[in-house]
């Protein structure tokens, strides 16, 4: 080795040596540190450098609607409060990008006939009514992405410190970083509001406190109904392995009532129209929309959301991976029985509810994909420590 490359390694050893030993005495308070600061710093960041969709328009009416019941009076509401929320370019891109969004900002009636889509949000909505006791509906749909982001830092936390894996946080925020966490903190949407409602739940069930489960994922479905593909498909796996069967089929009877009456009850234009609207085209009002369901259609809506999540999204990606770890990296029949159940129903799950509405979104598969990793990347570790049962 010549005299340059020999120095270059004694001062990268002379460096990392002490940084090593540093890390390994403190690894679980550095690990939990990492986490805690990014969750910290995603919150600042939406907070200071807050983001803005359309949906924000319509959530925001469903927040006013108990106040004004005028259609026209509850449109100029809501446009004018989001105006005052965001900068005025924004403002231009939400109500003169395209076709649909003049249409919605001009056009009262239209904009009413979209309200289905989000009045069933029911937890969401009614969370951001009582916030807007003492704020604007803006801000409080905001403070609801706020809060939800540090639970579900802490839900994390909490799930490491538990199995004392805490040293594990820097592999947490990794997975946090493919899943889409920031981006989806910046929405104002219900997504990662119920996203901390399941990964509690993943996590009281792994620790046999099935009640509280249960009672995590009807929140969940009252934030997001269509969560009730997971609650149906976790009550089947329960049923057939025995780890809350009774719980869980209770919970499925009652969330299954519960999506019906809401979808009833709020006016929901139905599941192929919601299928039509989301992958062929953004119809500016659905006034006597009924397009016929046609095999044909739903299987290019599958292609082409499959397409524009390969091109511009991570999930699946890191499913695939997950999937390959779990094959090569865990002995699945030394898991304990709690941590399988919930594995296999997770990503059965993920597969129903992409042939059920493909979604091509990463945020929409978040807590699911959160969920999996925490179990696998527990599992190893006891596995490593010798610990499986």
């Amino acid at each position: 080795m010549n005299p340059v490359a020999r120095l270059l390694e004694t001062t990268f050893h002379a460096i990392w040596g002490p940084l090593s030993g540093l890390y390994q005495a403190q690894r679980h308070l550095l690990g939990a540190l990492v986490l805690l600061v990014f969750t910290a710093m995603t919150m600042a960041v939406v907070t200071v450098y807050p983001q803005s969709n359309w949906d924000m328009l319509a959530y925001t009416a469903t927040v006013l609607e108990d106040q004004i019941d005028d259609p026209v009076s509850l449109h100029d509401k809501a446009y004018e409060l989001v105006r005052n929320d965001i900068s005025e370019g924004a403002y231009l891109t939400l109500t003169e990008d395209r076709g649909y969004r003049v249409r919605q900002a001009n056009d009262p009636a239209a904009f009413a006939s979209m309200m289905g889509f989000y009045d069933l949000k029911l937890g969401y909505v009614e969370t951001a009514k009582f916030l807007a006791r003492f704020t604007d509906p803006v801000t409080a749909l905001r403070w609801i992405s706020t809060a939800s982001a540090a639970l579900t830092g802490l839900i994390l936390l909490r799930w490491l410190a538990r199995y004392k894996a805490m040293a594990a946080g820097p592999v947490v925020v990794s997975l946090l970083l493919l899943c889409a966490f920031g981006p989806t903190a910046a929405l104002l949407s219900p997504d990662l509001y119920a996203s901390a409602f399941l990964l509690l739940c993943f996590y009281l069930y792994c620790e046999k406190q099935d009640i509280g489960a249960a009672l995590c994922l009807l929140a969940a479905l009252l934030i997001r109904p269509d969560h009730l593909a997971f609650i149906g498909v976790f009550f089947a796996f329960c049923a057939i392995y025995g780890p809350g069967r009774l719980i869980m089929t209770l919970t499925f009877a009652a969330a299954a009532a519960a999506y019906l009456l809401i979808l009833k009850d709020e006016g929901h234009p139905g599941w192929w129209i919601h299928m039509w609207f989301t992958h062929v085209e953004y119809v500016e009002t659905l006034e006597g929309f009924d397009p016929p369901f046609s095999i044909v259609t739903y299987a290019q809506m599958l292609v082409r959301s499959t397409v524009r999540s390969l091109t511009n999204q991570t999930w699946i990606a890191v499913l695939f991976a997950q999937a390959v770890f779990f094959a090569r990296c865990i002995n699945a029949p030394a898991m304990p029985i709690r941590s399988r159940v919930l594995l296999y129903a997770i990503f059965t799950s993920i597969l129903a509810k992409y042939f059920v509405f493909p979604h091509y979104e990463t945020r929409f598969y978040f807590p699911y994909l959160m969920g999996m990793g925490m179990i696998l990347l527990i599992t190893r570790l006891r596995q490593d420590r010798g610990l499986m049962s």
